[in-house]
């Protein structure tokens, strides 16, 4: 009869082992999409910086332009 609480207790440790590493495999999984997320935003964030010095280029030499041809308000 003694063998039955151990053998119990042994038991629910071992599904509590077994949960917690489940726990650990999906916590792996959730922290690799988040890698790859934050990494699509660092390009996504690189690619806008890229568009808007762009566009300040051109606003700049349509800017000149205007000066040259006289255009101004």
């Amino acid at each position: 009869m003694t063998d039955q609480p151990e053998n119990l207790i042994i038991e629910i440790l071992r599904k509590i082992q077994a949960d917690i590493g489940e726990l650990k495999e999906q916590q792996r999984t959730t922290n690799l999409r988040l890698s790859a997320i934050e990494h699509h935003m660092a390009g996504f964030h690189t690619s806008a910086a890229s568009s808007h010095d762009e566009i300040d280029e051109l606003r700049r030499r349509v800017e000149r332009l205007e000066r040259r041809l006289e255009l101004g308000d």
